[in-house]
């Protein structure tokens, strides 16, 4: 018996654990080898997702993506009137942004670009995953078992490090007071006098903020972050953003401009094939779950403001950020809707890119 086909055995007698399996073949070499009942995108995410030998619970938020932009108070600004969002830190140089759940709270560094000529950017994303410090050592012991790069810690409270394809990636607490920006260095130790003092400069000016003047919206969670990774390495991603951190693949495809939508919390991160010459990884398009979707009413607001809003899908609307930034205002269900019902693209969606 070839050693392919006594794989394919123990796979459908149930007989092997499918990180075992992913190991030694790589996931595009399992899907060959399964009969068709079990090739799937959706069966391979069941037995990903439902995995028993998990060392910790999959992210419940995005803690934050860190923000390089050109004008930081402006970006704030911005944020807090058109989507409400609460300002939490501001040192008067960068800020936290946060929305939805106070508990487990979504959000956004703002930073100012490390030099003139450098382009607005996310940095990383960050992940929050609950009972951290339960789990901090098992989580940097997983990252060393993939073989990441750069690995470190993230102040006390979070570990950064580099994904399979280079892109930063935090994972930290859903919240806490020695997570801010900046706060690596100064809460290596969270309790510390340093890391308390840092945390209160930051919270000194914040009554004196911007409010949300009442005509924007409420966000309530991420429809949806897209990381655009180089096309070779989009399933490796795939893998290893479902293997490492739990997350269920509801849309697949690996053919033309192939892309994964990963689900989990009520967030969703979309992988696609990067398109810059130089094939590193990017984000720059992300997109809000707002409370109350209407479409009508959005498009007239976002019109309003003169951000030139363009449909994607019955579901959400899409304009420029002044970063530059790709950003939607979005209803529940987007990602499932463009990935059930559009095929993954919203020209593609039952009456076009309204539809």
């Amino acid at each position: 018996m070839s050693t392919k086909t006594a794989i394919r055995h123990n796979v459908v007698a149930g007989r092997m654990d499918r990180r075992q399996i992913i190991q030694g073949l790589g996931f595009s070499a399992l899907a060959a080898i399964l009969p068709p009942s079990l090739r799937t995108g959706a069966h391979l995410t069941a037995q990903g997702s439902a995995r028993g030998d998990r060392l910790f619970p999959s992210p419940t938020n995005i803690n934050h993506l860190s923000c390089a932009v050109n004008d930081y108070a402006k970006s704030r600004d911005f944020y807090v009137d058109l989507f409400g969002m609460r300002l939490v830190w501001d040192n008067g140089k960068q800020c936290a942004l946060e929305f939805g759940n106070p508990a487990a709270p979504n959000g956004l560094y703002i930073r100012p670009l490390g030099k003139p000529t450098d382009k607005p950017d996310v940095g990383h994303i960050a992940y929050g995953i609950p009972n951290f410090m339960k789990y901090k050592a098992p989580i940097k012991a997983e990252m060393e078992r993939y073989h990441l790069t750069e690995i470190r810690p993230d102040g006390e409270v979070g570990w950064i490090c580099n994904d399979p394809a280079g892109y930063m990636l935090n994972i930290v607490v859903e919240k806490d007071k020695a997570m801010f920006p900046g706060a690596a260095k100064p809460c290596d130790v969270a309790g510390s006098d340093e890391c308390k003092q840092a945390s209160a400069e930051g919270m000194k000016n914040i009554s004196a903020a911007l409010k949300p003047s009442g005509s924007g919206f409420q966000a309530l969670y991420f429809s949806h972050v897209v990381l655009n990774v180089p096309g070779p390495q989009l399933s490796k991603e795939s893998e290893f953003y479902r293997e490492m951190l739990g997350m269920k693949m509801i849309y697949n495809k690996m053919t033309d401009n192939p892309e994964t939508f990963l689900r989990f919390g009520q967030n969703t991160l979309y992988l696609r094939k990067t398109t810059h010459p130089d094939d590193k990884p990017y984000c720059t398009h992300f997109a809000f779950v707002i409370e109350n979707y209407d479409s009508g009413k959005v498009e007239a607001e976002l019109k309003r403001r003169g951000l030139d809003p363009k449909p994607d899908s019955k579901l959400a609307w899409t304009f420029t950020d002044p970063d530059g930034f790709r950003v939607e205002v979005a209803g529940p269900g987007l990602p499932e809707h463009i990935a059930n019902d559009c095929k993954g693209v919203n020209t593609s969606c039952p009456g076009g890119v309204r539809g």
